[in-house]
């Protein structure tokens, strides 16, 4: 597992594919809930990944539904408050990235349909937010992986 209290760097990783992993499923099997092992899953380690986006603007609403909102943990010791810290106090990106006003960088567990942390670049930082999906405009800047700082200074 890795330590991330020295922070994080966000690797772009270029020649690394990231694996998916499907989510849980459970069961009932004599009135309790059994996970059910998928296959699949089992030569898929458990990673944190990330996406960056582009803000484009807002747009008309077209749609209306339900979508899972952010998280403010997803353990290990990676919660909203810690990144957000590590995001507005140096450069976490293993790249050449300047964040423009409304950059949305989310960050996840690689399995599907699972909980993520979001964060939105506003008044030159990061904050704790998110874009809706019903009426903001957004393209997939960059994705990789989230590596421990292994910085000591």
């Amino acid at each position: 597992m890795c330590d991330y209290t020295n922070g994080i760097k966000l690797c772009s990783c270029k020649n690394e594919k990231i694996k998916f992993r499907e989510p849980r499923v459970f069961i009932k099997k004599k009135g309790k809930l059994i996970e059910k092992e998928n296959p699949e899953n089992a030569d898929i380690p458990i990673e944190y990944i990330w996406t960056l986006f582009k803000f484009e603007g807002e747009k008309e609403i077209t749609e209306i539904g339900r979508y899972m909102m952010p998280d403010n943990d997803l353990g290990n010791g990676l919660n909203a408050e810690w990144i957000a810290l590590n995001l507005n106090s140096e450069n976490c990106f293993d790249f050449d990235y300047t964040p423009n006003e409304g950059d949305n960088l989310k960050i996840r567990q690689n399995v599907r349909l699972g909980p993520y942390l979001s964060f939105i670049f506003r008044k030159n930082e990061w904050i704790i937010d998110h874009h809706s999906p019903w009426s903001t405009e957004i393209s997939k800047i960059k994705e990789g992986k989230i590596k421990a700082n292994t910085n000591n200074s």
